[in-house]
């Protein structure tokens, strides 16, 4: 449930969140779960059929302690290894804490007409 958000942080419509179960079962995901908490991820984060990092979201009581960041570095290295192209993801402009968090850990940004790509600094 917590993994189908769109854009405005809003849970989604059935079909997204069939689309994210989708995505969930079918390709490389990973999630940050509470030690002796619920068995639902705090964290999480998906990576798209054509290897693009994206679906970042952290619940907002356990923002601000680097779990974004964690994932992130995590999702680099599987996006690495099962699709053997530099990662990268697409944030847009009002997305204020995704493109600090992604120009902060030195990705290059690469604009677009509604968005800019990250691309991870660590293959260029």
């Amino acid at each position: 449930e917590y993994w189908a958000k769109d854009n405005g942080g809003n849970y989604a419509s059935d079909e997204l969140r069939m689309v994210t179960k989708s995505n969930i079962s079918e390709r490389p995901s990973a999630g940050i779960y509470v030690e002796g908490g619920p068995e639902t991820p705090v964290a999480w984060c998906i990576c798209y059929s054509y290897g693009s990092i994206g679906t970042l979201h952290v619940l907002e009581d356990h923002r601000g302690k680097k779990l974004a960041r964690a994932l992130v570095r995590h999702m680099v290295c599987i996006v690495t290894e099962s699709h053997g192209i530099p990662p990268f993801v697409f944030v847009h402009d009002g997305n204020f804490k995704s493109n600090k968090l992604f120009s902060s850990e030195r990705w290059v940004k690469q604009p677009l007409c509604f968005s800019k790509m990250f691309v991870s600094a660590q293959n260029v």
